[in-house]
């Protein structure tokens, strides 16, 4: 993608509010000035991931991830800086204008005649391409009432509001119909099969040909909403190739990232407070028409690590309503494998006579869900049953189920939650509690043992790795002073009065935090001293800034001023610090020039004479104690009486 004209960059800037957009990825909750939720950019139980929408900014406090607007999305979206911005432009409706090509100069035209054209990137043309055919395969399905996709879908009593609700449509029984559709709305060949909608084969010359031909489509969409691929069902009886075919994973579909449904859900979940894992599309479809809106599955693939962290955001509680068969237990203790470390409150759904959501709510009505969601047990209560049926009561069976059970319990992350299990189990099983904590202490250690041992392998450091290099501890003092000098200027106006008249430009490097003092300063001269902050984001709105000055502009202000002989103590440190930093580069500096010159040359005496100048200054840079003056009285006691009058102090 080329360069986008600054002014879009501003409107988008201006237009896409950070709360309304990240909102749109995970649900934010409103404490104090900021918004907080859990950190989409890494697995946390306790929300530590801050927005200030006054200023802009987000910052994770767990793994220090930190932006604005437009570096949320590349960072969610895994894209560049002008692909997020056409992302937002577009979210926004704000047009991104390009020169169409130029023509040759005897074709007459004008540079004032060339049309603006949308500059759109290739992931937000697949996105555009599958909203076009679910809207295509919605009209298919509508617009031919007596095909036989349509005759299929009736036999599964779906109300039409639900078949509007959910995007379900049809795909034609021909060959390219999708295809040609696609190449009339203006998508060309390479998009259509980079996004799976049609297959190309290998053969001279190629063939290119619709993936979904005669099915019942389910438009897959991401968290945000948006169409992404498609899930399409056979309605052929005794049909002997797949069951669904699903879209390939794309640059806008990964199945390990997706849970069917959940822009659909996730309001519901917060609202109740749990999560309803299902198996498949029909089986979402009818625990939403049930009154449990808060269902959702994994997309062609295993419930995975990041699909958990995905509904941990939204809620606290899972419920897992899978198949009553063999294969059915075996995903719900995997994925309990992946949802107790998370600290999820797990529950098991059992659907009588082993039947589906989908076939219970056509037999027995939404009734019989909803007494299957309100006996739903305790997943430790369903797991001991199913092992004690499974292992059997003999001492080699009691020792399989223990130790199996003992394994889950070690998943767990709080340490009442442990204790409270290991009780339980030990009063069910009849086991002494002691030898309970001991196995339980030795299944511990050796996923500690198995955890050290990959981390370590991860951790160990290659051959060819050069040694750290070395900082310069009169660096490190100055770059120090300078941060404590921010965080007093930031949160005081009266430090901030005194800095703006005492630093210099020259005191001050190219680093961030210096830069950061700077505006501040420019700040205060100019009366928006309570704007400082924001003032520093947004210089910092297209390059790199570290987690740390991240985090201290996303500190709430102090509730008062600070003390002022807190101030003063503080700022006379960090102000010796830096001007002695100052003075020892200049002294360097001379004294290198100085080297450089002949013995009989005039200029040499002079620089000699600065250099003793800038000596005795350093000297007194090092000894005087308050390079601002005698301190301000510390505070008077409630019943002390009021001091006369002191003269103010000139800085």
């Amino acid at each position: 993608m080329g360069r986008i004209p600054q002014e879009v960059i501003d409107q988008v800037r201006m237009r896409a509010d950070i709360v309304d957009v990240i909102n749109s990825y995970i649900p934010l909750k409103k404490l104090g000035r900021d918004f907080k939720a859990c950190c989409p950019f890494h697995n946390e139980k306790t929300p530590s991931f801050v927005v200030n929408q006054q200023r802009q900014w987000y910052h994770c406090f767990g793994c220090g991830k930190h932006g604005n607007v437009i570096s949320f999305v590349m960072e969610r979206e895994n894209v560049d800086f002008p692909n997020a911005v056409s992302i937002l432009a577009r979210k926004y409706q704000i047009y991104i204008p390009e020169e169409s090509p130029r023509r040759s100069r005897n074709s007459g035209e004008h540079p004032e005649e060339r049309e603006p054209q949308v500059r759109t990137n290739f992931k937000e043309r697949l996105y555009m391409l599958h909203e076009k055919m679910q809207m295509w395969y919605a009209a298919r399905l509508t617009e031919s009432p007596s095909s036989p996709v349509a005759e299929y879908l009736k036999t599964r009593e779906l109300p039409p509001e639900i078949i509007l609700r959910f995007g379900i449509g049809a795909s034609v029984d021909q060959w390219d119909a999708g295809l040609r559709y696609a190449l009339r709305e203006g998508f060309t060949e390479e998009e259509l099969v980079a996004s799976g909608i049609v297959i190309r084969t290998d053969d001279t010359p190629p063939k290119v040909y619709d993936r979904f031909r005669n099915r019942l489509m389910f438009p897959i969409w991401n968290e945000q909403g948006r169409v992404v691929g498609f899930s399409a069902r056979t309605i052929e009886k005794d049909f002997k190739g797949a069951k669904y075919v699903n879209s390939p994973e794309t640059p806008v579909f990964k199945k390990g990232r997706i849970l069917y449904a959940l822009h659909l859900a996730r309001q519901e979940m917060g609202r109740k407070g749990f999560a309803i894992l299902c198996e498949g599309q029909l089986d979402v479809i009818a625990m939403h028409r049930a009154g449990h809106a808060n269902s959702v599955a994994p997309q062609g693939t295993a419930f995975t690590e990041e699909q958990a962290v995905m509904l941990k955001r939204y809620a606290d509680g899972l419920y897992l309503a899978f198949d009553s068969d063999a294969a059915g237990t075996k995903a719900v203790f995997r994925a309990a494998e992946l949802a107790l470390p998370l600290g999820f409150s797990l529950k098991v759904v059992r659907f009588p006579g082993g039947k589906d959501p989908d076939e219970l709510l056509r037999n027995s009505g939404p009734e019989a869900i909803q007494q299957a969601v309100d006996s739903a047990r305790d997943f430790f209560e369903f797991a001991l049953a199913w092992l004690n049926e499974e292992n059997g009561e003999e001492p080699a069976g009691k020792a399989a189920t223990a130790e199996q059970m003992l394994r889950f319990v070690s998943l767990l992350e709080s340490d009442a939650a442990k204790a409270a299990y290991i009780t339980w189990l030990s009063e069910q099983m009849k086991l002494n509690q002691g030898a309970l904590v001991h196995e339980l202490s030795r299944t511990a250690a050796k996923r500690n043992r198995e955890a050290l041992r990959t981390r370590a392998i991860a951790d160990k450091p290659e051959e060819s790795k050069t040694p750290p290099e070395r900082k310069d501890p009169e660096e490190e003092r100055y770059h120090r002073a300078l941060r404590e000098m921010l965080e007093c200027i930031l949160a005081d106006e009266y430090a901030a009065d005194i800095i703006s008249r005492e630093v210099q430009p020259e005191l001050l490097d190219d680093s961030e935090y210096a830069r950061a003092v700077d505006d501040v300063i420019q700040a205060k001269m100019l009366d928006e001293w309570s704007e400082a902050p924001q003032r520093i984001l947004e210089r910092y709105a297209e390059t790199e800034i570290s987690g740390e000055l991240s985090e201290l502009l996303m500190r709430e202000t102090p509730a008062g001023p600070l003390p002022k002989r807190y101030v003063h103590r503080t700022l006379k440190d960090c102000l010796r610090i830096i001007r002695l930093r100052h003075l020892n580069h200049l002294i360097r500096e001379k004294t290198a020039e100085a080297a450089k010159l002949s013995p009989d040359d005039p200029r040499r005496a002079e620089m000699i004479k600065e250099l003793q100048e800038l000596s005795r200054e350093r000297a007194c840079a090092y000894t005087t104690r308050n390079p601002l003056g005698p301190e301000p009285p510390p505070p008077r006691e409630p019943d002390e009486p009021e001091p006369s009058p002191a003269p103010p102090v000139e800085f």
